[in-house]
């Protein structure tokens, strides 16, 4: 009988940020299963993690996973003696070494050769007291995890490493240490910092993102309201060029070119004009803040909207649409979601959802944000509650979600 052990791979991914809030790279997490063990009988452990690898690496692509960026992926020693790394070349890759990695002498003879022939490589979870000391000649990057040390230990390791190699601040959750991190020098940030603003509550919405809110609180109002969303978005031309990019892209493919909102309106209805317009706008409300931030929502609106239409609430998808997109609005505003929300008429099944409550969509949106950080225990539970046949379609389904928030990244930036 064929072996299908490890045809569902999982594979998400972690953004690296660089010190103006580019993205320049991503940590891949892959795992074969959602399941927390490895079946009896299977392959040994290192060996089902050579193929799991190679098929989330092959099957997803690993271009299609970072679009150009950096790859950065955990080697473990057997891994490395393996030569799977030949098949990667250096420019799309930085090998990551565990601290916890065994230091035997093939492991330095690896690095050195490694080394020699172009690829970079990354010591992870360094917190200055490893026997891995003597493998630092070769490595390019060093990942502190922020959270596991004390703030001495940290600016002390920045002072000794920072000149020497590309610190990499893992485990970055809010925008307070995200600015300590930058203020010690280091040069890469790894974490969801975007998504746990430092809010202040005095701080008013700068008038720009008020006139967006505005719209997009028109977009969600119920009722007979097109002609004025109609009228909104046409006295906004960033907003309408951004708006008519998206129609006349290639997801549509009308076979006459859409030159007006009003257009757009009469083919879309007002629920996708609704949807559309709110992406639109959105863009535009986080034009301030780190490119990744709009990626990932877009990421979970998509991821969203699948899990809605695979569950059979067809009707519902763009309510799914539209709490995955704004389930980052509090990032994107610097204000606590909850007065936000005040201003938004959107329904209470969203609200409930984006607030954390139980509701319909509250356990599509949890799903989707523990996948994207690699919670596959996690994952694996909220699925078995939902729909456990999912889990042979998730990753396809996380696959077209990143690629379609790249493609949207990119039309929505001309």
């Amino acid at each position: 009988m064929p072996d299908h052990r490890f045809y569902y791979v999982y594979v998400a991914r972690q953004p690296i940020l660089d010190r103006r809030g580019r993205t320049f790279g991503y940590e891949l997490l892959y795992r074969e299963g959602l399941e927390n063990f490895f079946p009896e009988g299977s392959l040994p452990e290192e060996e089902a993690s050579r193929r799991v690898l190679v098929n989330a690496l092959f099957r997803f692509g690993i271009r299609e996973l970072t679009y150009g960026k950096k790859a950065f992926i955990n080697f473990t020693l057997e891994l490395l003696r393996s030569g799977l790394v030949r098949y990667f070349r250096p420019q799309h890759l930085v090998i990551e070494i565990l601290e916890r990695t065994k230091n035997t002498p093939d492991l330095l003879e690896i690095c050195q050769e490694l080394y020699r022939k172009g690829y970079a490589l990354a010591l992870d979870d360094f917190d200055g007291q490893s026997p891995l000391r003597e493998l630092l000649p070769y490595m390019k990057y060093i990942k502190i995890d922020f959270r596991a040390l004390s703030p001495e230990s940290r600016a002390a390791l920045a002072r000794e490493l920072g000149s020497d190699f590309y610190l990499v601040a893992e485990k970055i959750e809010t925008r307070e240490e995200y600015e300590e991190a930058r203020d010690l020098g280091f040069h890469f940030f790894q974490g969801f910092y975007f998504a746990r603003p430092k809010i202040l509550a005095s701080r008013e919405i700068p008038v720009f993102k008020q006139h967006y809110l505005r719209l997009l609180g028109l977009l969600q109002k119920e009722g007979d309201n097109l002609d004025e969303i109609i009228e909104v978005i046409q006295a906004e031309p960033s907003l309408t060029l951004k708006l008519l990019r998206y129609i006349n892209s290639a997801f549509f493919g009308f076979p006459v070119k859409v030159r007006s909102v009003r257009h757009t309106a009469v083919l879309l209805g007002k629920e996708g004009l609704r949807k559309w317009g709110s992406l639109a706008t959105l863009f535009l409300l986080a034009a301030d803040q780190p490119p990744e931030l709009i990626v990932q929502a877009v990421i979970r609106a998509k991821f969203m909207e699948s899990l809605a239409e695979k569950l059979g609430f067809f009707e519902q998808m763009e309510e799914a649409f539209l709490v995955g997109l704004f389930s980052l609005l509090e990032p994107i505003t610097d204000q606590p979601l909850f007065m936000i929300l005040k201003e938004l008429p959107l329904e209470e099944d969203l609200k409930k959802a984006l607030l954390g409550e139980p509701g319909p969509f509250t356990p599509l949106l949890s799903l989707v944000e523990n996948y994207e950080r690699g919670v596959w225990e996690r994952v694996h539970q909220i699925l078995t509650e939902l729909d456990p046949s999912l889990r042979e379609i998730l990753p396809v389904m996380y696959r077209e979600a990143v690629k379609f928030a790249h493609q949207i990244f990119a039309l929505g930036r001309k």
